[in-house]
């Protein structure tokens, strides 16, 4: 049981181990960085996409870790109400701009409770361009085998909160293998339909596979030949229960993800080749899964959706646990 901070500059490392999962994070962009989880050897494994230096995480710009806020996803024209929010994305606002809660450094406060250990960063937003101040924390909890994340805001205005964690995932440990030797299971009968833009058209369609059960990626991507990047609908009647399943055949490794969001965006990496450096290797397509639990994209141009309108002096929380099996 211990708790580690590193100074590099402006960034804070801190390292939290419960003595079954090791786990690093960055005060920039509020970030998981490295999450070590033991394999059915027991041997522990880093099962995240992590920058092989600090500086590379710096110059981010693919949200790797990041809590991506105050909203996840696209903006159509970067409209809501009589707001202008900033087109970062063509003609459409996405993962709160160039001055999101990626590319903010965040105050850092560690503590233990019992066996508990945890890291709290805050940030008071002024400049995203987002009504407030929102002042928002996010607080990465270890509890046994569970990472919990809880993210809480407030606002002085009535705004918008819907962020997420961008993390992407390769359970194979320190990215030995692709996703091609995962399998993912998702409790959902609905996946919105998106226009070329990546943006909510409004209609849902049936997944073209049947996630309920598990399916290897190899399977997914003869289905989906583009990949995923995709947002699915979680069952109402699954809420208690996990919603979503990530397995590594050769690792033992199994991810479950109970939450209390509407649905997941899941990121193939399909497609993604770039000089990045990440567990040694060079980024490229089909390494990882981002997986980022969120209320549906766009949410403000569809009245019969969820709402993520943040009210004047209200506070919300949002709560997501990751357990490794």
């Amino acid at each position: 049981m211990r708790i580690k901070e590193e100074q590099h500059g402006k960034l804070n490392v801190v390292t939290l181990d419960n003595g079954v999962i090791t786990a690093s994070f960055v005060n920039y962009g509020a970030r998981m960085h490295t999450l070590y989880a033991p394999d059915k050897l027991g041997k522990k494994e880093n099962v995240l996409l992590s920058f092989d230096s600090l500086e590379a995480l710096e110059a981010d710009t693919s949200f790797f870790g990041a809590v991506v806020g105050p909203v996840a996803g696209r903006i159509r024209q970067g409209q809501w109400q009589d707001v202008a929010l900033e087109k970062n994305n063509g003609e459409h606002h996405i993962h709160g701009g160039s001055n999101g809660w990626s590319f903010r450094y965040w105050e850092t406060q560690t503590q233990a409770e019992g066996e508990n250990l945890s890291v709290t960063f805050r940030l008071k937003d002024e400049i995203s361009g987002y009504p407030g101040p929102i002042e928002v924390s996010v607080t990465y909890r270890l509890m046994g085998n569970c990472l919990e994340m809880s993210m809480t805001g407030q606002s002085e205005q009535l705004t918008l909160f819907n962020p997420t964690s961008h993390t992407y995932f390769n359970l194979s440990g320190d990215g030995k293998r692709d996703l091609d030797s995962h399998s993912l299971q998702i409790q959902t009968a609905q996946q919105l339909v998106l226009d070329v833009d990546k943006l909510p058209t409004g209609d849902v369609m049936i997944p073209k596979l049947d996630f309920t059960c598990p399916k290897d990626f190899n399977d997914i991507f003869n289905v989906y030949p583009q990949g995923l990047d995709d947002y699915f609908i979680f069952n109402e009647e699954t809420k208690e229960s996990p919603q979503l399943i990530l397995s590594e055949k050769n690792s033992g490794r199994q991810l479950a993800i109970v939450t209390e969001r509407q649905g997941v965006v899941l990121f193939s990496t399909t497609g993604f080749d770039a000089d990045i450096d990440l567990n040694g290797r060079k980024m490229h397509s089909n390494y990882g899964l981002a997986i980022e639990p969120q209320a549906a994209p766009d949410s403000v141009h569809f009245k019969k959706w969820p709402s993520i309108e943040l009210e004047a002096n209200q506070e919300k929380t949002l709560i997501t646990r990751y357990y490794f099996n």
